[in-house]
């Protein structure tokens, strides 16, 4: 019978032994079931619901996850994009290349020298605005390939001016 089964493989307490035991078998039946219910509806809140939601989360953050690393590597192959590449020729004289920029900026009043020595140009300035160096140095380096080696910057009474020796090359 059920309740011997019962009895031998599990321990049940007295007061459930005689509550069983009291009950018809329909009763019994009908028992067995809602208990089974009871542990499927457990079994599905417990378990499998928050599963199947941590798996959505999952999912949404895996798309999320993919578009940072493309971004990551995006930017990574431009960061390293001038340093694997060939780099472009420039043949052109230093000085000829500074003097059209500066020229082209409006800054050619303002060069206090121009020198150049052991392939490298050194440019002074005794007051120039800084915005207007950062442009011509990124000018230099992208059209003409010239990269500052070394720069000292002093800082002027007039705001947002420069003393600059800047040491270009390529």
């Amino acid at each position: 019978m059920t309740t011997l089964r019962l009895r031998e493989h599990i321990p049940v307490p007295d007061a459930l032994r005689r509550a069983w035991d009291r009950l018809s078998p329909r009763q019994r039946t009908l028992t067995a079931a809602a208990t089974c219910a009871v542990l499927v509806a457990a079994a599905w809140s417990l378990v499998w619901q928050p599963m199947q939601d941590d798996s959505l989360r999952m999912r949404r953050d895996l798309q999320r996850e993919r578009a940072v690393l493309a971004t990551a590597r995006a930017q990574a192959a431009e960061i390293a994009g001038p340093q694997r590449g060939a780099q472009p020729s420039f043949s052109g004289d230093p000085r000829l290349a500074i003097e059209r920029v500066l020229a082209e900026r409006g800054l050619k009043g303002a060069l206090t020298s121009l020198e150049f020595k052991d392939r490298r140009t050194a440019i002074t300035f005794t007051a120039i605005g800084f915005d207007a160096l950062v442009g011509l140095l990124d000018t230099l380096a992208r059209v003409d390939g010239l990269r500052v080696v070394d720069a000292t910057l002093v800082s002027r009474i007039d705001p947002g001016t420069v003393r600059a020796e800047v040491v270009l090359a390529r």
